[in-house]
């Protein structure tokens, strides 16, 4: 983490000392966040959906490099469900996990002038991300009866922690005033405080923006 804020202070303290230039983005597009756990030698994923909007601030030297710094809420869910049958009984069970998170990423930008009215550009860097909120509701059916059995608060207990720092980058295109990307990060951190027990989440995002 130290080696991380060091290295954007340098690298902040570099542009202000040339000739730079700010612009400011607002965007939005879909999430899909895949929770991956292990426990011991055994894994298993929960893939979740959602969407996430924003903006960013880019500030650029000039010849193509570049630090932009966002903010971005982002909205995922996913849902889980299992049935089988006891003496002709149908059972059934499922979930339905919500969770919020406020993402702060800093991105380090290679950008290229493809033609006059596009330009390519490669990021990569981390990102912050702290949850908002993150909910499981349960439901649960015998035969042609059921009914909700509660929601929980995944934070309440404390095992569950809400900071997270991702890693990644991915790739993007300028037209006129419409801006194009796509990306993936890795989840740096275990998620869970348990022994034996490892939580992380990745992202892959693709959205569209306004470029101001």
């Amino acid at each position: 983490m130290k080696r991380i804020i060091t290295t954007l202070l340098a690298t902040s303290m570099l542009l202000m000392g040339t000739t730079a230039f700010a612009q400011m983005s607002v965007g939005a597009g879909y999430l899909n966040s895949t929770m991956k756990t292990t426990v011991g030698n055994q894994s298993s994923s929960l893939p979740s959906n959602g969407f996430y909007a924003g903006a960013e601030y880019l500030i650029s030297e000039g010849t193509g490099y570049g630090i932009s710094v966002g903010a971005y809420y982002s909205y995922i869910t996913s849902k889980s469900s299992a049935s089988t049958s006891i003496f002709g009984i149908n059972i059934g069970a499922s979930s339905k996990v919500e969770e919020m998170y406020i993402d702060v990423p800093v991105h380090f930008n290679y950008s290229i002038d493809l033609s006059p009215s596009m330009r390519g550009f490669i990021y990569a860097g981390p990102t912050f991300s702290c949850g908002v909120s993150s909910t499981t509701e349960l439901s649960g059916s015998i035969g042609s009866v059921g009914g909700n059995t509660g929601k929980r608060d995944n934070y309440a207990s404390g095992d569950y922690g809400r900071f997270d720092i991702l890693v990644g980058g991915g790739a993007g295109l300028d037209f006129g005033k419409l801006r194009f990307t796509v990306g993936y990060d890795l989840g740096m951190l275990n998620r869970v405080s348990s022994d034996n027990y490892v939580q992380k989440r990745n992202v892959l995002h693709a959205g569209i923006g306004f470029l101001f």
